[in-house]
């Protein structure tokens, strides 16, 4: 799940993660964190937010043959992951495209079983 947050917002967060705490109303991600993991309870004060560590993640988005791809280099502490992701109306032909380029271009590949934060808590690439 993907959601917006300001800059400046996420730099405050970052140096005080108990800041979470007043996003658990206006954020849909903290909502579902409030409700899958805190029990859904409103008053989370006895629940301490920390910082885990973290990733980088950057994406460059390519329109190639009709399709815009978004490419993503992962970097974790123990390694890189590249993700290709396609949104398309045909998508099995966007995935036999995709696959073609890279078999012809002796790129290895697999599908995606973990997000990138499964990754990064289980501490090792797929």
């Amino acid at each position: 799940d993907e959601e917006e947050i300001d800059p400046d917002e996420a730099q405050l967060v970052l140096s005080d993660p108990t800041r979470l705490r007043t996003h658990l109303g206006s954020s849909r991600i903290m909502t579902r964190v409030k409700n899958e993991y805190l029990g859904g309870e409103d008053d989370v004060g006895q629940f301490e937010f920390v910082g885990l560590g973290g990733f980088k993640n950057v994406r460059n988005v390519y329109e190639w043959k009709d399709l815009v791809l978004e490419v993503d280099e992962t970097s974790y502490e123990f390694g890189t992951l590249y993700e290709v992701e396609c949104e398309s109306v045909e998508p099995e032909k966007a995935k036999g495209l995709i696959e073609g380029f890279l078999k012809e271009n002796g790129v290895e590949y697999e599908y995606s079983v973990m997000s990138k934060f499964a990754i990064f808590r289980s501490g090792k690439l797929p």
